[in-house]
């Protein structure tokens, strides 16, 4: 069972962190979204307060059933699935799994293949998900504190946005190291491209300028692939442009939300 908080009221609005992180990671864009949604703020399996089975791992299968068990109770026709990163991954495959769940889809800086293909340049090299893999063996603590770091580079007030960031990681317990393990190998594995024309519903890509992790260009290139699909560029951001440009994000939400 996946823990969620929940806040606000209005349009279900289910949001979906990044890896090696938790659901604290939008603290500071709660209190904006609260005022229009329901926020339901997960922590995916083995993240934060959701605790894996016994003989359970993190991998997008498991993430499906975990994730409609929760939204069938929140018993809604009008559900915003929003990720972020790697949680972007898991919306993408969910909704093309549970078509029907879901009214529309958010996704924030999260690109359908995370690492290149001969045909698909905008992307990370492999050997940036394998070195971030050796060298979570080593210190994993470390190595999630350089993965944050990463993300924040290019923001215009990169001290500040990263400085948030580790405070929020700090409101909930790491992930254990087999579940970075398992997050890391989605990234470096999923190709979703496929399933991309499968998604009949409007689709809100948030994209980042600075992104170091998913080039805005990737962004450009899913638009081709689904059918209605929109790209929000957030100018001098990185990777959480919630944190960094909370305005401007908000804003691109509540815009591609109105009945």
């Amino acid at each position: 069972m996946l823990a969620v908080t929940e806040s606000g009221s209005g349009t279900p609005l289910v949001l979906l962190h990044g890896w090696g992180l938790h659901s604290g990671v939008w603290q500071s864009s709660l209190p904006a979204l609260e005022k229009k949604f329901h926020c339901h703020a997960v922590d995916m399996l083995g993240h934060g307060d959701s605790a894996l089975k016994q003989n359970q791992i993190f991998n997008l299968a498991n993430m499906n059933e975990a994730l409609h068990l929760l939204i069938q109770k929140i018993d809604s026709d009008k559900i915003v699935l929003l990720g972020w990163s790697l949680g972007g991954l898991v919306a993408m495959d969910y909704v093309s799994k549970y078509p029907k769940d879901i009214n529309k889809l958010i996704l924030v800086t999260t690109n359908a293949s995370f690492c290149k293909k001969n045909d698909w340049l905008h992307a990370m090299d492999e050997s940036v998900l394998d070195g971030f893999a050796q060298q979570l063996e080593q210190d994993y603590k470390k190595t999630v504190g350089k993965f944050m770091a990463l993300q924040m580079l290019g923001a215009d007030d990169y001290k500040q946005s990263l400085k948030m960031l580790k405070k929020f990681m700090t409101s909930r317990s790491m992930p254990e190291i087999e579940t970075l393990r398992q997050g890391l190998h989605i990234l470096k594995t999923i190709d979703l491209r496929s399933k991309l024309k499968s998604i009949a519903q409007p689709v809100l890509m948030i994209s980042a300028e600075y992104d170091r992790l998913m080039p805005y260009q990737a962004a450009d290139a899913m638009q081709l692939l689904f059918n209605n699909a929109t790209n929000k560029v957030i100018k001098g951001a990185g990777h959480a442009p919630f944190i960094s440009h909370l305005e401007e994000f908000v804003q691109a939400i509540n815009k591609f939300t109105k009945e």
